[in-house]
């Protein structure tokens, strides 16, 4: 039977000391003898110690607390490690395994440490945020005797958990797209009628609430008039967010999943306040997350926003998940009703094209109307990064743009509707084209 620990580099130098004693003692001096013996019980019951701290530690009970807010924050994983036992665990080395896409904030993701029995132990680790869904874990423990003589193999205490982290909305964006649409006469879909938003002022008619009355009207004009609210509209909108591998090419935090996911939740936010009725579908390799039926105000904006933290990088795709079954998901995540439909992705990457024309002439044939949506990032912005990388960076930035702009080229002629521009004008020609359309 194998046993759980094994012998460290440190064991044959302590025997071969031990072993000398016993030669010498028998030649000169026997009280050495004692000593060798004794080192050689030493020994044994640093291994005994080392198998029962092994079946302490797979017996160890795990509780984690998680804090995860938006990209701004950290992201803190506290893992309680309980003791049951009555066996002390003196020494055991930790090592935590994560998401490849987080960058650990401290304080060490290994180390020593001490359980004591029927005690428990904290452990806190920080990473900056990240908008996505990201694993942290499994935690591994090695345990070793106090003289380092044995050591275990790792054992796995914890699975893992998982922590999403919701994408920001940009306020000055929201602002910017309110000023864009009232100062440009954008907004055509404004009608009179019950609302919150201001729509015109227009002369007193019976039945007319007097808290309306715009008393400087009168004050100054000698007319009595009130003040007309905007009525909500009911355009429908879809947002198609794809965080596949290719979608997460780029420094921390400017991937173009990134951009999709923080783009979105700002045109979202706009959109639900505005009245129309909004929902949101995230895909990559191997699973689909939709928001729900569109709603619009708190509860439609909500929806989109939490399920934007479900994009997700996988290292390793599993179960890969057709296009064919994508475009199938969003053909039945689509009202009757007619439906805009954003297409955030990079058309240059493998199958996209195809995906986004199949797509194209589905939603045509169904009357719905569909955008594809890329952010062209023309440049980084890296911070604390040696030169060498910052070349790197730009070399690779250059070639996908120019296979992004080719795509989008092809796209463009086979009557595919594209919005095509820097990420920082992207709300804008997104609004732009839901407006005109309702």
């Amino acid at each position: 039977m194998e046993t759980p620990v094994s012998r460290t580099q440190r064991l044959a130098p302590y025997l071969f000391v031990a072993a000398s004693l016993a030669l010498i003692g028998a030649v000169f001096d026997e009280s050495l003898i004692t000593t060798s013996v004794f080192m050689v019980s030493i020994a044994v019951f640093m291994r005994g110690y080392a198998i029962m701290s092994v079946a302490a530690a797979s017996r160890l009970v795990v509780s984690v607390r998680t804090s995860a807010g938006s990209e701004d924050d950290d992201v803190v994983v506290v893992l309680e490690l309980v003791n049951p036992t009555r066996v002390p665990i003196v020494l055991a080395e930790y090592s935590l395994h994560y998401s490849p896409l987080l960058r650990f904030a401290g304080p060490s993701r290994t180390g020593l440490i001490l359980i004591p029995p029927r005690g428990s132990v904290l452990l806190e680790f920080r990473f900056w945020g990240r908008t996505g869904t990201y694993r942290v874990g499994p935690l591994k423990l090695s345990v070793r005797d106090p003289l380092g003589l044995f050591r275990s193999s790792e054992v796995e205490v914890f699975t893992g958990v998982e922590v999403r982290v919701l994408p920001r909305v940009e306020e000055a964006v929201v602002r910017r797209l309110w000023t864009y649409t009232r100062s440009s006469g954008l907004v055509r879909s404004r009608q009179p009628g019950e609302g919150v938003e201001f729509f015109d002022i227009r002369e007193y008619r019976p039945g007319d609430e007097l808290r309306r009355v715009v008393w400087r009207v009168f004050s100054s004009q000698g007319i009595l008039a009130v003040k007309e609210l905007e009525r909500e509209m009911s355009q429908y909108v879809l947002f198609v967010v794809d965080s596949a591998k290719g979608m997460w090419v780029g420094p921390p935090r400017q991937t173009p999943a990134e951009h999709f996911a923080r783009i979105v939740a700002s045109i979202a936010y706009y959109l639900c306040r505005r009245g129309y009725k909004v929902a949101v579908l995230v895909f990559n390799e191997r699973s689909v997350h939709v928001s729900g039926s569109p709603a619009s105000g708190e509860v439609g904006f909500r929806r989109v926003y939490e399920t934007l933290a479900r994009i997700e990088y996988l290292d390793e795709a599993i179960n890969t998940t057709p296009l064919e079954e994508i475009t199938r998901r969003i053909a039945l995540s689509i009202p009757r009703e007619r439906t805009v439909v954003f297409l955030f992705t990079r058309p240059s990457e493998d199958g996209r094209e195809e995906f986004v024309v199949r797509l194209h002439e589905l939603l045509r044939e169904r009357g719905h109307k569909l955008f594809t949506v890329t952010p062209l990032i023309v440049s980084y912005e890296l911070v604390n990064v040696p030169q060498w990388a910052r070349a790197a960076y730009t070399v690779k930035l250059y070639e996908f743009l120019k296979k992004d702009l080719d795509s989008i080229g092809r796209l463009r002629r086979r009557g595919v509707r594209t919005i095509a521009v820097s990420p920082t004008h992207i709300p804008q020609r997104v609004v732009r084209a839901v407006e005109e359309l309702a």
